[in-house]
């Protein structure tokens, strides 16, 4: 069944009956929405001049890379300063395996250790030439760094426009796997993302969505689990 989470939780729980799941039995698929409480963005918006929707194209990074790394630089530090909140931690207490959209790194931060990024990480560079990877904090080191291994130009650990979403085969896994899937802070309506709920309800896994007020929902959610 499908369940969305709105009005009144203590009576939404209730529909749901999360008693009848164990916390490790649940797969999380989170998007942006699950850390605008950590003041992050849901992506829109400018960083120095540069888009966050351009920020994932690859040209801007090979044609302008002096601007497109100033905006890198600029964002690593502001969201260095962002902490995990309370449904990311709830998450990671519990054991539930985490599939994320997201780059911002805040799932591990919270101490999940079950955790696939389809997108990537913000705090990684990689090497275009090499595919060697380093810590983003190379980026401070020189305006347009490059790679200590080979010489090629870095970017950032992050899945590209027009590239492979990573371990999308081991998150299909996961959710054909599950007795219940939580779908966190995404609407889920861009492939391969989209097909993983799919998967879910083939398998006859609940699914429950969370699109708002991510910190009261999942902490209550999680709660409820045997």
């Amino acid at each position: 069944m499908v369940f969305y989470c709105n009005g009144n939780i203590l009576e939404t729980l209730k529909r749901i009956n999360m008693a009848r799941f164990h916390a490790k039995e649940l797969v999380a698929i989170t998007g942006a929405g699950i850390s605008v409480e950590s003041g992050l963005p849901v992506g829109t918006g400018t960083v120095l001049g540069v888009s966050l929707g351009d920020f994932f194209r690859r040209d801007i990074w090979l044609s302008d890379a002096r601007a497109a790394f100033d905006a890198y630089r600029h964002m690593l530090s502001e969201w260095r300063s962002a902490s995990p909140n309370a449904a990311h931690i709830a998450l990671a207490r519990a054991g539930v395996r985490i599939v994320t959209q997201n780059i911002d790194g805040l799932h591990r931060d919270a101490g999940s250790e079950s955790v696939i990024e389809l997108h990537g990480n913000l705090r990684e560079l990689r090497c275009d030439a090499c595919r060697s990877r380093f810590t983003a904090m190379l980026a401070f080191a020189e305006q347009i760094p490059l790679c200590p291994t080979c010489g090629g130009k870095l970017l950032p650990g992050i899945v590209f426009e027009g590239e492979q979403v990573r371990h999308i085969a081991r998150a299909t896994e996961w959710v054909a796997d599950s007795r219940c899937v939580l779908v966190v802070g995404t609407e889920m309506n861009m492939d391969p993302v989209r097909r993983l709920r799919e998967v879910g309800v083939r398998a006859g896994a609940d699914i429950i969505w969370v699109l708002d007020d991510a910190e009261a929902w999942v902490c209550a959610l999680v709660k409820a689990c045997c």
